[in-house]
């Protein structure tokens, strides 16, 4: 009785003021969850927009050491701050359409430029732990300017791949196609280290083994009619590179002439985004033009591939003899 004429007693305008002020609230605490997510996107997006020009303003430091230092034989490329970074060894002999049209009948991809929109997403990915296949990579600099290419394999995400980076040269080969030279690294891991802007890649130390593992992906497109070795370091060699990632290097460059035949430009110079299916679909379209040594060089890798080696056959042997072992090991007689 009490609460009924405590009801009565109240205001209307009160008890209804009151009724719509517990019906606002999960409305207000949602506006204002929303409002500070989107302060946060503003903020984040800010930061990128700094740090990219923060990027570029750094890299004149880089851009000028490596074109007074690079000369007609450089061994490594050059950091936006100017340090010494991975060591170069590979060249191809290729027009600037046959090059990344031979890595996307490859399965390679061409990395994406570092601009708001993929850096917002690789730094996303990365924190995810999701596949970026056509992430940026860092710009390293030779003859004065950043990479003209870059072409990755992705892995499982964002924080692994293979990628090599090209730059022209401006030498000619004999024919008068340009000679590329470029880096292979593999990266196996990333950070955001303190005082850098983005995401970074750590690399694998046995370079020698990304140089192989590209040169064999060109081959077994039929595209490399020729292969053989040029003198980088000249000897075993073991350094960091810009980052202090530690690598080592038998010291010598592979060098690969692809076959002189023509490409749908407009697709093949295109091995990103939308474009990167079509371009693998031009690369598989041109393969019958390509040279028969091509083909043969092709097939040979494929074999090789379906060969194993003598060292393969006997990890293969002690994998076999393992489980042998444990158990021998797991018998009664031996556990007294």
């Amino acid at each position: 009785m009490l609460e009924v004429l405590a009801a009565l007693s109240r205001p209307p305008l009160a008890g209804l003021a009151l009724d719509l002020g517990i019906l606002l609230i999960p409305f207000a605490i949602g506006s204002l969850l929303a409002l500070l997510l989107l302060l946060f996107a503003v903020l984040f997006v800010v930061r990128v927009l700094r740090t990219l020009r923060l990027l570029y303003t750094s890299a004149r430091r880089g851009r000028q050491v490596s074109a007074a230092e690079s000369g007609p034989h450089p061994l490594t490329n050059f950091s936006r701050a100017g340090a010494p970074s991975d060591p170069l060894n590979i060249k191809v002999i290729a027009t600037a359409s046959q090059l990344p049209t031979a890595f996307a009948a490859a399965g390679w991809y061409r990395a994406d430029e570092i601009e708001l929109i993929t850096s917002i997403r690789i730094s996303v990915d990365t924190l995810l732990r999701r596949r970026y296949a056509t992430a940026p990579v860092s710009n390293l600099y030779l003859f004065g300017r950043h990479q003209d290419f870059a072409f990755e394999r992705p892995g499982s995400s964002v924080r692994e791949r293979d990628h090599v980076r090209f730059w022209d040269t401006g030498e000619k080969a004999e024919g008068g196609r340009p000679i590329w030279i470029g880096g292979a690294t593999k990266d196996i891991g990333v950070e955001i280290p303190r005082g850098r802007y983005l995401p970074t890649h750590k690399i694998a130390p046995d370079v020698d083994t990304e140089r192989a593992t590209v040169a064999h992906d060109l081959t077994e497109t039929g595209w490399v009619i020729a292969q053989g070795w040029e003198p980088g370091f000249g000897k075993r060699t073991k350094s960091k590179n810009a980052m202090g990632d530690s690598y080592h290097t038998d010291g010598q460059i592979a060098v690969l002439t692809l076959a002189d035949v023509p490409v749908l430009i407009p697709i093949a110079t295109n091995v990103r985004g939308p474009f990167s299916g079509l371009a693998r679909v031009a690369g598989r379209l041109l393969r019958w033009r390509l040279p028969r040594i091509g083909r043969e060089h092709a097939k040979a890798a494929k074999k090789a591939d379906a060969t194993p080696t003598s060292e393969q056959q006997t990890d293969q042997a002690e994998q076999m003899e393992e489980p042998v072992e444990e158990q021998v090991s797991a018998t009664p007689s031996d556990a007294e």
